[in-house]
């Protein structure tokens, strides 16, 4: 499936038809580049649930070496969840770092956080005072710090379903303890010694509403995010990602690329005979097929595939995962595809236009961004000097 640009991303969740067509472009995944731009976000939020489990368990410890024996074995059961919690908590971290892109899990971890912190209110039914899972002023605010943590995941999914299990959990926890304690719904004296008060449903709705509006607070910061990311790494006239975010994306896909000894190749694709196309059109004509050109290629790529204009007519596809077979294959049907494309302009003649490509590709053709470019920039250059409308890769130059 092709990767969408940043401008044509934001252009359909402005403007949908109908709901089946809001609700793809609400729940579509986010471009790769958001994802990992997540990743961040996902490694220092690992490393405050590690420093969170790690300190929370030491109060067990704690209770356990001065508590009365009569409640050793509440105290044993609180340690043994906070140190699985711990534990999960070191592995999703190690999973963290290892950068192997796992689409699963942004949404288990966050899960995992509003999962604990629902553990963590539903203990004190068994260990305390049951008031303090239903009107607990400390455990019930975290869960609003993980679901703000869902906006450095730039996932609006995420978020979605870290308040949905966040506002479920909470429900089901509150009727559970309704059901099983005989909770104090009306005031008594005692209510000045109990700092938790007594239970009332209005409460409980209130708290569960709360959940809701934070959810769809986080969604709607994360949609902005999402936005001001694409449009800060788009081409303004052609709406494919810009040269600056390129060379960034290429070099991180290099690093990941070596760690994992994975293979990556990519195409430079210059517009045939432009400047004369200018000069007899016209500028604005000029841009219009920039930006056909620009739509032919990401109808023609993958959706692991990334699309940049490079500067003037010139365009660079990165092939990720791809041999130089692959690649040639994939430039070769861009190619085709744009010679038989037919644009009208001025007096609405049909004109048609060419392009022309190198390929090259890693690990075979260069070590770094910087040789893998001038391979293919030079092959770019043979392509033209044979006589344009073609590509070259390893094995040569090819044409229809």
């Amino acid at each position: 499936m092709p990767s969408p640009s940043p401008v044509a991303v934001a252009a359909i969740s402005e403007n949908p038809s109908g709901f089946a067509a809001r609700w793809r472009a609400f729940w579509a995944p986010p471009e790769q580049f958001l994802l990992d731009a997540g990743k961040a976000g996902e490694a220092l939020i690992g490393r405050i649930r590690i420093l969170l489990t790690g300190v929370l368990l030491l109060i067990p410890i704690s209770n356990m070496v001065v508590a009365p024996r009569a409640q050793f074995q509440e105290h044993l059961i609180g340690f043994v969840i906070t140190a699985i919690a711990f534990v999960l908590s070191v592995c999703v971290y190690v999973l963290i770092k290892r950068d192997r892109r796992e689409p699963w899990l942004p949404m288990a971890t966050a899960l995992f956080d509003v999962t604990f912190i629902s553990m963590a209110n539903f203990a004190y039914a068994f260990v305390s005072n049951p008031h303090v899972t239903v009107n607990s002023k400390v455990t019930f605010d975290t869960y609003f710090l993980a679901l703000g943590g869902t906006c450095l995941r730039f996932d609006k999914r995420v978020a979605v379903m870290a308040g949905v299990a966040a506002m479920v959990q909470f429900s089901a926890i509150v009727l559970f303890v309704w059901m099983s304690y005989p909770l104090q719904m009306q005031p008594t004296d005692a209510d000045v010694f109990n700092p938790y008060g007594r239970f009332q449903w209005a409460d409980q709705i209130s708290r569960v509403i709360l959940l809701a509006i934070a959810t769809a607070l986080s969604v709607y910061v994360v949609g902005g995010i999402q936005r001001q990311r694409e449009l800060s790494n788009a081409d303004p006239l052609t709406g494919v990602f810009n040269r600056r975010f390129f060379d960034d994306y290429f070099a991180t896909e290099m690093d990941r690329a070596a760690r994992f000894g994975s293979e990556i190749a990519v195409a430079m694709i210059d517009v045939d005979h432009f400047k004369q196309f200018n000069d007899r059109f016209g500028h604005a004509a000029g841009d219009v097929v920039l930006r056909r050109v620009a739509s032919a290629l990401q109808l023609a790529v993958r959706r692991t595939d990334l699309v940049a204009r490079y500067g003037g007519e010139e365009f660079v596809v990165l092939f990720r995962g791809a041999s130089a077979e692959q690649a040639l294959a994939l430039v070769e049907s861009i190619r085709e595809r744009i010679q038989s494309a037919s644009h009208s302009i001025g007096d609405n003649r049909p004109v048609h236009v060419t392009v022309s490509a190198g390929v090259a590709s890693w690990p075979a053709e260069g070590r770094s961004v910087g040789d893998l470019i001038a391979t293919a920039d030079r092959r770019l250059f043979e392509a033209k000097e044979a006589g344009r409308n073609r590509v070259v890769g390893p094995a040569g130059p090819t044409q229809s």
